[in-house]
């Protein structure tokens, strides 16, 4: 099954940090900006499926920088939530044969499964919050240099991780929705 192989791939958040210095410093940063309200963090601690987060993910990408920090800090509210990261350029092949968007390999793309091997829900690359904000920086008639720097700059405001913290735990809540209606 397509989905072991990459269960198998898969490491923790701890081991995906180690694995390279590339970025460190702004995960780290990030992890550390974390703020996810107290009504979602009670929604989260009273998850009652087990959801697995299976993000496919690389370190060089500055949406991972962003999201998995955010996921990590998730996973950490509910015993019923597990995270788990598959490095995509050590599975690209596979990977580029079953989870393209639009034709395109995106990451993170983190796919929401309940008992480790049923895809409940699907979420790709950025929320809509950063979309539309990347979007406004690219269309500004800057040097691509600067346009790199602006993005960045973006990613590490503490209103960007917080408006994506709110929206990922949104996700997770959801996954967990969709999970006990296709139980019943």
């Amino acid at each position: 099954m397509v989905l072991d192989y990459f269960i198998n791939n898969g490491i923790s958040y701890d081991k995906f940090i180690e694995r390279t210095p590339k970025n460190r410093d702004r995960l780290e940063k990030n992890y550390n900006s974390v703020l996810i309200p107290e009504k979602m963090k009670e929604q989260i601690r009273k998850i009652g499926v087990r959801i697995r987060m299976l993000v496919f993910a690389e370190n060089w990408c500055s949406d991972t920088v962003l999201t998995l920090p955010i996921l990590a800090k998730l996973e950490e509210l509910s015993d019923n939530v597990d995270l788990l990261v598959v490095p995509r350029d050590d599975v690209m092949e596979e990977f580029n044969k079953h989870y393209l968007t639009e034709g395109k390999a995106r990451i993170p793309l983190i796919l929401f499964l309940l008992d480790k091997t049923a895809e409940v829900h699907r979420w790709v690359e950025r929320t809509k919050f950063v979309r539309d904000e990347i979007k406004r920086i690219k269309a500004t008639d800057m040097k691509r240099s600067k346009t790199y720097r602006s993005v960045i700059e973006f990613y590490l405001k503490e209103s960007t991780i917080e408006q994506a913290a709110k929206d990922l735990a949104c996700e997770l809540l959801r996954a967990e929705t969709i999970a006990i209606s296709t139980m019943s």
